[in-house]
């Protein structure tokens, strides 16, 4: 055996390996950061609409709470809650108010609740501070003390310190139980419409939220771009 061909053909094996250890270590995926945002009661509102025979009218809420977990990266993992003050709803018709709160019991039922819990990215796709698109978001909504399941379609805009929503869903009287009530001399139409337009504060993730999270993982928005990579040649 050739000794010193050997001992040269050695080091270089040993050098190409310490080499590709060093870069793949330098390439491997960066750790997925789910944003965490508190819902700002300052610049969020819920509307609702209702129809009566001679007209419809709106009634506005600012009392606004919940949170977003959302994961830029894998954004079907992402869920909300956000909830409202029944009694808060003003349509700017006092009567009016003091009719929709009897017939939602909002001493006895005092929060409107909706939670997102399945969200499937429609368009998401990078944007210069951030990431946007559409969602179609399946959860439930609770009011008048009864949860049913409801789908909306979400407009959604994460950028580096807040998250914007806005979601656009009808709701049913009849189905949660509440008593359309009539005004003058006549009951309103039994849809109302919600228009909820939402603005959280991302907080920073802690420690321990960011040791549970994954790989980062992309969602296509458009057909993918063959990469090329250089690579050493082979031998001959």
């Amino acid at each position: 055996m050739d000794f010193p061909r050997f001992a040269s053909a050695l080091r270089v094996s040993i050098l190409c390996a310490l080499v590709g250890a060093g870069w793949g270590a330098a390439h491997v995926p960066s750790q997925a950061q789910q944003l965490v945002a508190t819902v700002d009661s300052t610049e969020s509102v819920i509307d609702y609409t209702g129809s009566a025979p001679l007209h419809d009218w709106t009634g506005t809420s600012r009392s606004v709470s919940g949170r977003f977990v959302l994961d830029p990266t894998q954004a079907d993992s992402s869920r909300a809650v956000v909830r409202a003050s029944v009694a808060s709803f003003d349509s700017g018709n006092d009567r009016r108010d003091r009719k929709m709160r009897e017939v939602t019991e909002a001493a006895k039922y005092p929060q409107v609740e909706f939670r997102a819990t399945d969200i499937e990215p429609l368009i998401w796709g990078r944007t210069t501070d951030g990431r946007a698109g559409r969602w179609r978001a399946t959860g439930t909504l609770t009011f008048h003390g009864r949860t049913h399941p409801v789908e909306a379609p979400v407009r959604i805009r994460a950028g580096t310190d807040s998250v914007y929503a806005r979601a656009q869903f009808a709701v049913s009287l009849t189905r949660f139980e509440v008593e359309r009530p009539s005004l003058l001399w006549a009951s309103i139409g039994d849809t109302i419409r919600i228009d909820a337009r939402i603005r959280g504060a991302i907080a920073v993730p802690s420690s321990a939220e960011r040791s549970r999270m994954g790989p980062a993982r992309e969602h296509p928005v458009g057909p993918s771009v063959p990469q090329t990579a250089g690579r050493p040649p082979g031998r001959q």
